[in-house]
């Protein structure tokens, strides 16, 4: 298939994307600033069709790996690693020559075998503890 990836995304599209999978529904100001604060947002088109994204927040020394979708009806095609790779690359440009940096996630329940073949590792690990969260609802 010949797909095609752009640096980025409407606040339809995401919403769009997101309902496709089952994720709850954004406000448009929420969306809005929320790609307006990431440091890579990418989309994959097929046949004029907006059918996955990615994005990443971040400050140059860490970053995170947020809202990788893939539409329902595309998934197991390899777009996700396609998306994976095209933000890995995109840090990887940015990133001085001598300098580190680190690409972090939160794997949704059950895809963690998925982005170990995109080459992470799971937390603990030699100088690692757990991932942490703290979800705040009101």
């Amino acid at each position: 298939m010949d797909y095609k990836i752009e640096n980025n995304i409407t606040p339809e599209e995401y919403k769009e994307l997101r309902n496709s999978v089952g994720w709850d529904s954004k406000e448009k100001h929420i969306i809005q600033n929320a790609l307006d604060s990431s440091v890579v947002v990418k989309k994959v088109i097929f046949e004029n069709k907006t059918i996955g994204m990615a994005r990443a927040i971040g400050d140059g020394l860490y970053y995170l790996i947020v809202d990788v979708v893939v539409h329902s009806d595309y998934q197991k095609k390899g777009i996700g690693k396609l998306l994976i790779e095209s933000i890995v690359k995109d840090i990887e440009d940015h990133t001085k020559v001598g300098q580190k940096c680190s690409i972090n996630l939160i794997s949704m329940k059950g895809k963690e075998k998925f982005y170990e073949k995109c080459g992470f590792r799971t937390i603990p690990f030699d100088y690692t503890g757990y991932g942490m969260t703290l979800r705040i609802e009101k």
